[in-house]
């Protein structure tokens, strides 16, 4: 067990600090609660006894003192936890959000949008009550147990024998609620990062949908995944209510047994006043943290549920080529480029996406590359943009592969213009110049007039200046594309890569794209990724990835065909 949780506690740094404090916190109020009850027994035994206040005011005081400092402690570990989960809500998101931008685009594809945010938002808070809370009561379910059953073996050693055989019942008991508060968990968080990744891709793509009349349709799947989130959601609270009820059906019992045996001996004078106090204030206190920890231990499954898929999530895939270190001196692309004896892996690798490609771009035409879906279009342009480490073979600029180059000089004379280019809450300016950032207005101005898209920025209020974005000036598809290609051509690239630049764009606006696209590449090297008819009107080459076998996935492609366009 402690081998499964080293991982978990390790992704986050404070925790791992933060478990020493709360192991000697749990301690403390671990010895408190015994002294809290020895003293307090012997106080009620004296004043029974008529020994006067004298006798039980020393007592009095001690269990008044220990039940201060039990409360004080668990105020400053309460207090910490939560610091400390709130510290580790933010480290967790930050190593995710680093591990998601460092992985290859394959790893973090729009599809796991939902599923992280539903790990870093409704985990993240799991992972903060753990830290704050549940930690605590499995720290002290640990400590309480072992030092009042010692306590109460000294004082009596026949309640300690009938209290034993029921800790080990009560662990069982344990064990069998965390395996199904495991199972119910994850269970749980799937249907949830389901739901959200779901919802997110439904949300992103619902303009298409409602053009295309399958709004409705989405409407139905989303109820699906709503109403299997759902049903998790009350087989966890089955569980957790299951598992509670049993864990006070045995405290009950131990707790019984020993009163009965206890008030017994009493009675018959066998066992002293205060020893039979003692016993009796002792024996729920061994119960009670297992009992908490019960109630608790779903958070607990969650938050290792979470934890787990973060650090699933932090295992970056070493697909990302790092090529030679920069060395300042650029190398240049030139010659033709080529994918020599590809093969590709997707991101889970239980599936080919090439399988043993080879492909070559000649330098100054503009080649379009054409397919099915998941044939593998898009991995070209990853390959050739040195996003992506092929499994086998090379990419090749003329005789050199790129991954003996500087890959940062390499980058520097590719434009890369991405089906939805990103869109700042900025001015446009500030937006063009994420291309090239000492760009003078008159640059801007001229990958404006490039990009179709000078007059409709004169027409903004405040021109360059104008601000765009969310929360500013809406801008639509085909201007979103326009001001991905004016970046492009602020880089004045060397390599254009696009990816299907007019994808779900009207006639007008496919036009103008088009025709901004061929400005761009014209005497360039180009590669485009492209379904469609009207982006090929403007390319020299055309290569046509097809599936072999292509039933619920792609099994390995091939180049069929390189005609003239």
């Amino acid at each position: 067990m402690r081998r499964s949780n080293r991982p978990r506690v390790a992704l986050v740094g404070v925790l791992r600090r933060h478990r020493a404090l709360t192991a000697v916190l749990a301690s403390v109020i671990s010895v408190a609660v015994v002294v809290q009850s020895l003293a307090l027994a012997r106080a009620l035994a004296h004043g029974v006894a008529g020994r006067g206040w004298h006798a039980v005011m020393p007592a009095a005081v001690v269990a008044l003192s220990a039940v201060g400092v039990r409360a004080a402690v668990g105020w400053v570990a309460e207090v910490t936890g939560r610091r400390a989960g709130s510290r580790a809500m933010a480290e967790l998101r930050g190593r995710l959000v680093q591990a998601t931008l460092q992985a290859a685009p394959t790893d973090r594809g729009e599809r796991q949008g939902g599923s992280l945010a539903a790990l870093t938002v409704q985990g993240g808070a799991a992972v903060e009550r753990w830290a704050g809370r549940v930690l605590l009561h499995q720290t002290l379910a640990l400590t309480t147990p072992v030092l009042a059953l010692s306590a109460i073996a000294v004082v009596d050693p026949l309640s300690s024998l009938l209290l034993v055989p029921t800790l080990p019942l009560l662990i069982v008991f344990l064990v069998l609620a965390g395996w199904d508060a495991k199972r119910v968990s994850q269970a749980r968080l799937g249907a949830m990062q389901l739901l959200g990744g779901h919802m997110l891709n439904v949300v992103r793509g619902l303009p298409v949908l409602r053009s295309l009349g399958r709004a409705e349709e989405q409407r139905r799947q989303i109820a699906i995944a709503g109403e299997a989130y759902r049903r998790e959601t009350v087989a966890t609270l089955r569980a957790a209510f299951t598992s509670a009820f049993v864990l006070e059906f045995i405290a009950m019992i131990g707790t019984a047994l020993v009163a009965v045996i206890a008030g017994v001996r009493l009675v018959g004078g066998s066992m002293a006043f205060e020893h039979a106090m003692a016993v009796l204030l002792l024996a729920p206190e061994i119960y009670l943290p297992l009992r908490t920890m019960g109630a608790e231990y779903h958070a607990a499954a969650e938050a290792k549920a979470t934890l787990d898929g973060a650090a699933v999530a932090c295992q970056v895939r070493a697909s990302v080529p790092t090529g030679r270190p920069g060395t300042g001196a650029a190398d240049p692309i030139t010659g033709d480029l080529s994918l020599d004896a590809v093969t590709v892996r997707a991101a889970e690798g239980e599936r080919m996406i090439f399988d043993d490609v080879s492909l070559a771009f000649r330098a100054g035409l503009t080649t379009a590359v054409v397919g099915p879906s998941g044939v593998g279009k898009t991995t070209v342009l990853r390959l050739l943009l040195a996003l992506q480490s092929p499994d086998g073979g090379h990419v090749r600029c003329g005789d050199r592969s790129i991954d003996d180059m500087d890959l940062a000089s390499w980058r520097e004379q590719i434009a890369w213009i991405p089906q939805h280019p990103v869109v700042l809450p900025a001015t446009l300016a500030e937006n063009l110049r994420l291309a090239s950032p000492e760009a003078s207005d008159d640059q801007l101005w001229a990958a404006l007039t490039v990009a179709r898209l000078d007059g409709w920025a004169k027409r903004l209020p405040g021109t360059l200046h104008a601000r765009i974005g969310d929360g500013a000036i809406e801008i639509s598809a085909g201007e979103r594309r326009r001001l991905g290609l004016a970046r492009a051509a602020l880089r004045r690239p060397v390599l254009v890569l696009a990816d299907e630049p007019t994808a779900n764009l009207d006639s007008v606006t496919a036009r103008l794209v088009c025709d901004a696209l061929a400005d761009l590449v014209h005497g360039r090297t180009a590669v485009v990724v492209t379904h469609e008819r009207d982006v090929l009107d403007v390319v020299d080459m055309a290569v046509e990835l097809r599936a072999t076998e292509a039933v619920d996935h792609v099994a390995d492609s091939r180049v069929v065909q390189a005609v003239n366009a």
